[in-house]
């Protein structure tokens, strides 16, 4: 993707990130913990060399090795030490307060000997004192009497701000005789480079790095190669869906695994199936609804060329009476198909409502039965209590529509029973005639639908209109009841209606 990140990228930057942070953090704290340790242990070995040497130093000291005691300090560290040395000779405050070290430019006094004034300091040969000056000599100063026995509680250490360095000071004798101040303290401090220290933690800290940066590497590595796993059925999903908004509903993508990737999958799946079936059903409404166009202008061309040419011909006295006549069967053909395309429309348009009330089923039949084209070729038989709660008005134009049926493309006699069932009320036409034809048992209670070329099966009234089966089924529906038709042989349509 041009100018951003995409799904993967965005994965393998989040986990990159996720790994760095811990890795540096886990890597500061325990370079920092051995930095410790590691100096923790130096300066315990510094104290102890320490305390050794100005031990051996106070020996000499005492032991009067050389003529005054800066020399016999400076010999003894010399003999036993490696690292960097200073020896002070220090010199009384005027006001008997307590010692500062010299000044190095001091001149000597005409009855010391040069030879044995060290001035400042005296020192081993590599000595380096110029860290010292940074930390005052008072620091190591713990008292002006040397101690019989020197241990670590008579021991300074001091690690000057931004040195590599540490500094261990003791008061390791007092200046003799021959000393330029007799009595005053002689004051030793040992320099300890922290570079060892250094190198062996510069180590640990390489090593840390490496390890850490190679975990970094790895782990962004593996997320890069997860990502791509996650990223392929993400982009399996994308291109699906542009197929699916180009129309192509066959697009489906595969299942596997039970995780977040294939719910995805499920949906996407289910989502095609619905959108399928919805634009299936909706082909076939449009299908249908041509279809009832194209009917009904069919329908309605028949009784409107009727009646323009009953008119014509009432302009004629010779033609008049005939066009009279033929003037109201269509009328009433073209009422009942109105009212029955109203009746469908209203249906369509989910406006048809149900009033229901208690009715007595064998009664609304026998009133039905009593008002068809021929009453005496239709037998009534009952059973039990076939009461329900129905619209009487819609239930009295289902039952009529199967009997017409019956009489008009059925054969007499005709036997209508009702009985009643446990939960429901049964109404069973049968005629006497040859049955509907196989291929028309799927449609027909579609509308306009006929079982002759005459288009004459299935009307609602006068001169069949095949809308009657069509309503019957409709109506059926809003009362939950069920309309079937089976050949035994004739036609039998029954009627299943629940009782409340």
């Amino acid at each position: 993707m041009t100018g951003r990140l995409g799904l993967r990228g965005r994965i393998a930057v989040t986990v990159l990130f996720a790994l760095l942070l811990p890795s540096v953090l886990l890597s500061v704290l325990s370079y920092r913990a051995l930095r410790n340790r590691a100096e923790q242990d130096f300066r315990a070995r510094t104290l102890a060399s320490a305390l050794s040497d100005f031990t051996s130093a106070a020996n000499s000291i005492r032991s009067q090795v050389k003529p005054n005691a800066l020399l016999s300090a400076n010999e003894a560290l010399a003999v036993r030490k490696f690292n960097t040395y200073v020896v002070y000779a220090m010199k009384p405050n005027p006001d008997g307060t307590g010692y500062t070290a010299p000044d190095p430019n001091e001149p000597v006094d005409p009855d010391q000997d040069p030879n044995t004034w060290p001035g400042l300091k005296a020192t081993s040969a590599g000595a380096n004192d110029a860290h010292v000056p940074l930390t005052s000599l008072a620091d190591f100063m713990n008292t002006g009497d040397c101690p019989p026995l020197i241990d670590e509680r008579h021991l300074n250490l001091v690690h000057p701000a931004g040195r590599t360095w540490l500094l261990v000071g003791a008061i390791v004798g007092k200046q003799g005789p021959d000393d330029r101040y007799p009595g005053a303290p002689v004051l030793a401090v040992e320099n300890y480079s922290l570079q060892p220290v250094d190198d062996e933690t510069g180590v640990y800290l390489r090593s840390l790095l490496l390890v850490s940066s190679a975990t970094v590497v790895v782990g962004a590595l593996l997320a890069w190669l997860v990502a791509g796993r996650v990223q392929r059925p993400v982009r399996a999903a994308g291109a699906a869906a542009r197929a699916l908004g180009a129309g192509d509903l066959t697009v489906r993508l595969p299942v596997s695994g039970r995780d977040e990737l294939s719910d995805l999958s499920s949906s996407f799946n289910q989502m095609a199936d619905h959108l399928a079936d919805t634009i299936d059903q909706l082909t076939r409404h449009e299908a249908r609804q041509r279809q009832f166009v194209a009917d009904v202008s069919h329908e309605l061309r028949t009784p409107t060329a009727s009646l323009l040419a009953a008119a014509t011909a009432l302009e004629y006295p010779t033609t008049r009476d005939s066009a009279a006549s033929l003037i109201a069967p269509q009328l009433r053909r073209l009422a009942t198909l109105t009212e029955d395309l109203l009746e469908i429309s209203r249906m369509d348009a989910g406006e048809a409502t149900v009033a229901p009330q208690p009715v007595d089923l064998a009664d609304l039949v026998a009133d039905v039965v009593a008002h068809s084209e021929s009453p005496e070729s239709v037998t009534v038989r009952t059973e039990g209590d076939t009461s329900a709660d129905v619209d009487p008005r819609r239930m009295h134009t289902v039952i009529t529509n199967l009997v017409s049926n019956a009489l008009r493309h059925g054969a007499a006699p005709v036997e209508v029973t009702v009985r009643a069932a446990e939960h429901s009320v049964v109404v069973r036409v049968a005629d006497s005639g040859p049955g509907v034809p196989e291929e028309l048992h799927e449609r027909v209670f579609d509308r306009f639908v006929r079982a002759d070329p005459a288009r004459a099966f299935g009307h609602g009234g006068p001169g069949g209109n095949g809308l009657g089966l069509a309503i019957a089924r409709e109506n059926a529906r809003l009362h939950r009841a069920t309309l079937t038709l089976t050949n035994e042989p004739g036609a039998v349509f029954t009627l299943t209606v629940p009782k409340r």
